[in-house]
């Protein structure tokens, strides 16, 4: 039940029902009743009834400035600011052609790369501060801070399939960094139908779920206090 496009919130007698009413303007997920299993026509249908973004150009690093991760960024003389290389070189790259618009403003690029050259008061750049706020920078090959800390052994992430805010691939790419890692034992990943930007679970509390999760971990690290202690 939430109120992204497409979805339907009440109780129906069938799977089959359930799929009509999600198909109301169109047919865009089939169901086989013999397997038990849904299909999309399409991720461009799945994006459409499923994943609208809600985030406007730049996301988390609004042209604006006007994001809570822009206030993240925030040092003791400006409340907030811009952190994303990508979106300054992207700006940069593509002024002439955006300069032919006529509601063009060439101070968005500029803030953009005035911003990334500021320090915090421990003379941190906003490079090394995003890379900090980035778990993939730790997880992942493609960046430099790769080996650099020592990821936990257990992890649990379940995302709400319906949340807007990103990309479910923002997960899925964080939950196959960590299974390539191989001190990391165990990576429970789940994504959660029906659910959006919340503590999703497919059925029950989420808090007593993640209590039982972490006990059957440490049930798994049951010489963890002789080994480490003794």
């Amino acid at each position: 039940s939430s109120d992204v496009a497409g979805s339907s919130s009440g109780t129906f007698r069938t799977p089959q029902e359930y799929i009509d009413s999600l198909n109301g303007d169109e047919e865009w997920i089939i169901y086989n009743s013999s397997t038990n299993t849904a299909e999309i026509t399409s991720i461009e249908a799945f994006v459409k009834h499923c994943k609208s973004p809600t985030k406007d150009v730049g996301a988390f690093d609004d042209l604006g400035r006007d994001q809570a991760e822009n206030e993240l960024f925030g040092t003791d003389e400006h409340d907030s600011l811009h952190f994303d290389s990508i979106m300054a070189n992207v700006l940069k790259e593509n002024a002439d052609k955006y300069s032919e618009f006529s509601d063009y403003d060439s101070s968005k690029a500029t803030s953009y790369a005035n911003d990334l050259k500021k320090l915090d008061k421990f003379n941190n750049t906003i490079e090394n501060r995003s890379n900090m706020y980035n778990p993939m920078y730790y997880v992942s090959p493609y960046y430099d801070g790769i080996g650099s800390s020592d990821p936990a052994k257990y992890w649990r992430i379940n995302a709400g399939i319906e949340q807007t805010d990103t990309s479910f691939t923002v997960e899925t790419n964080f939950a196959l960094a960590l299974m390539q890692i191989s001190d990391v034992e165990s990576v429970e990943f789940n994504e959660v139908w029906g659910q959006g930007h919340t503590q999703a679970e497919r059925k029950g509390s989420y808090s007593a779920k993640f209590i039982t999760w972490v006990n059957e971990c440490m049930s798994d690290e049951s010489n963890f206090f002789l080994d480490d202690f003794f």
